[in-house]
């Protein structure tokens, strides 16, 4: 082509655009650019452009490659600050210039064609991905708007799905709900369908949602692909959501490298996967957040770690986990209530220097679950109630810390410890099977300061653990044994024991010092084939002391022990030891039951004598003997 012709094909161009821009600012917002005779835009079904339309080569390129970033749906349009653009399967049909400012859904239904847009009754039907450039904003629902449903049409396949995009603009919804439809059976698209609609808030955009329900929106798993949630938040995306329902969706609710998005009063509800996804996100805010009855995890904290507090959340009867946190480090985890969710309460895998405060689990299978290598644990403030198990520490996890914390009625363990380097101080447990149960391969596990009350066992330690020291142990009422301890060199200092069937039942090698045993049947059984050391024991038993088995080596220094038999096996003696009865009060204790007893036997044998007539025979008081005087 000559240098010449060229010339004058954009010449030609620019006097049809220059023509084209001064019709566009003689007509009224909402005029398309067309002919006065010229038809409305064509259904999605039709090729042909209308009538003396006016196209830009520029802005039909421009269009074509938003067309394809957005999945190439059959019908969209674009939101543009001075005007709106239709486009069908790719191609740029129709221009409608407007005034600027916010856009409507009515002002939409005024610029697409009838059959990707219907507004009856407070309900719009709409069959077109709509996308909003910087600068522009969109109002669905709100202050003089009678919207009350915008239903997004889908279907099979992702071109069929009619999903809203801020790009770079913005979008509020208030009041409204939005779902998805699909016109074949008139109900919301199944979840299963890769034609589900969604919500985006793009990279750079803003969305406000207020008094909103989101329901049946969202894409599901692929394979090894994710879906794609309800409504997403992208990388540098901004907004709020408030008192807002998210309500069977992929996955509810997912912010994604976002920037500042407050949730207030947010219910994420019966999803199909996750209820709310952080996944990178940055300067999040939470209170009021709700996940209940999620098809996995309540919450989900995965993706690259932030300074983001995962905070003010409960959540209820979720699939999995109420929060589940993977891979993260440095995570803040406060003010969250968790309650008889299927997988547990909280768990964290492959995570690093993360802290639990404020945390409550109801019923939960486990209330805190940490495995996969997780390290550099903190607890602090964590309170169980009911379920299986209060806390479980799995054999990959190191250094942990559990403080001022409660487990209570555990119908298993209050709290089972596997891994290394694991602390529990100043925890108190209640009315489980057994207290805290340290599991095989468990080593460096410290009790300091543990209270133990009620239940079956105390502490119960498994054999082939490794230092398990137990300071400033308390255990009291406990059915069976206070500590029952298969740990070769244990430490025990410091223990306080008030109310069991046996102190301690020790069957390794273990040292015990400045401890206390009373109100038990058995102060302390060995049975453990290493030495056993009780140095500054007092034990005030009702009828074992101490107890070794054949081949248990036991020796008691400088130590007190009373019991009807204070001492049965071999035991060596060193320093000063008290060896003897229980004192009068534990014997009188022991003696007025039996008296008791004894008198209403005495009453009913008595009862049982008169009933059969018997007579009770005189005593006849002997004579006076013979020459007595």
């Amino acid at each position: 082509m000559s240098t010449a012709s060229t010339s004058r094909r954009w010449v030609g161009r620019i006097v049809a655009t220059s023509a084209a821009a001064a019709i566009g600012v003689g007509l009224a917002p909402g005029t398309a650019l067309a002919a006065s005779d010229a038809p409305a835009a064509p259904a999605a079904t039709s090729t042909t452009l209308a009538p003396a339309q006016i196209i830009d080569p520029d802005r039909s390129a421009s269009a074509r490659r938003s067309w394809e970033s957005r999945g190439r749906p059959h019908h969209m349009t674009i939101v543009r600050p001075d005007r709106i653009d239709v486009v069908s399967e790719g191609r740029l049909t129709r221009t409608v210039w407007h005034g600027g400012g916010p856009v409507t859904v009515s002002d939409l239904e005024r610029t697409l064609p009838d059959s990707w847009l219907a507004i009856t009754d407070g309900t719009a039907v709409l069959d077109a991905a709509v996308v909003l450039v910087r600068g522009t904003e969109l109002r669905v629902g709100g202050p003089g708007d009678s919207l009350q449903t915008l239903q997004l049409v889908g279907g099979s396949t992702p071109q069929q799905a009619a999903s809203l995009h801020t790009g770079g603009g913005e979008i509020t919804f208030a009041g409204v709900t939005v779902t998805s439809l699909d016109p074949a059976t008139g109900a919301p698209v199944p979840g299963t369908s890769a034609g589900r609609p969604l919500i985006v808030a793009s990279s750079g955009g803003h969305l406000e949602a207020t008094d909103t329900t989101f329901s049946d929106l969202g894409t599901p798993r692929d394979g090894t692909e994710s879906g794609e949630a309800g409504v997403e938040f992208h990388t540098g995306a901004t907004g709020s959501l408030t008192r807002t329902t998210l309500l069977r969706n992929t996955v509810g609710l997912q912010l994604a490298k976002s920037e500042d998005v407050a949730l207030q009063e947010v219910t994420l509800q019966e999803s199909i996967d996750d209820g709310l996804v952080l996944s990178g996100d940055t300067g999040t805010t939470m209170s009021g957040v709700r996940a209940v009855g999620n098809g996995d995890n309540g919450v989900l904290v995965t993706g690259d770690s932030t300074d983001r507090p995962v905070s003010g959340i409960s959540t209820t009867g979720n699939a999995a986990f109420g929060v589940a946190v993977v891979g993260q480090t440095g995570t803040q985890i406060t003010g969250v209530a968790t309650e008889a969710d299927e997988g547990g309460g909280l768990r964290l895998s492959r995570s690093a220097d993360v802290t639990v405060t404020d945390f409550h689990a109801t019923e939960q299978r486990m209330g805190v679950f940490t495995h996969v290598g997780s390290t550099g644990i903190v607890l602090d403030g964590v309170h169980t109630t009911g379920g299986s198990r209060g806390l479980v520490v799995e054999k990959s996890t190191t250094g942990l810390e559990a403080r001022n914390s409660t487990f209570a009625s555990a119908r298993v363990d209050g709290a089972a410890l596997g891994g290394k380097d694991v602390t529990l101080r100043n925890v108190q447990v209640s009315d489980a099977r057994s207290g805290v149960r340290v599991e095989r391969g468990a080593s460096d596990i410290h009790l300091a300061d543990l209270t133990v009350t009620g239940g079956r066992d105390g502490v119960v330690t498994a054999p082939a653990t490794t230092g398990v020291v137990m300071s400033g142990l308390s255990v009291t009422g406990v059915e069976s044994d206070a500590v029952r301890t298969f740990s070769p060199d244990g430490r025990i200092t410091g223990l306080h024991v008030d109310g069991a069937s046996t102190g301690i039942d020790v069957a390794a090698a273990t040292t015990i010092t400045n401890s206390e045993i009373s109100g038990t049947q058995e102060g302390i059984h060995s049975r453990s084939p290493e030495p056993v050391y009780a140095e500054q024991v007092t034990v005030d038993a009702v009828q074992l002391g101490v107890e070794t088995a054949p081949g248990s080596p036991f020796l008691l220094a400088d130590s007190s022990v009373h019991a009807l038999e204070s001492v049965r096996g071999e035991v060596e003696t060193r320093g000063v030891n008290d060896l003897s009865l229980p004192p009068l009060n534990l014997l009188s204790a022991v003696g007025v039951p039996l008296i008791l007893l004894a008198v209403v036997l005495e009453e009913i044998h008595s009862a049982r004598q008169r009933r059969a007539g018997a007579t009770t025979r005189k005593r006849w008081r002997p004579g006076m003997p013979m020459g007595a005087t």
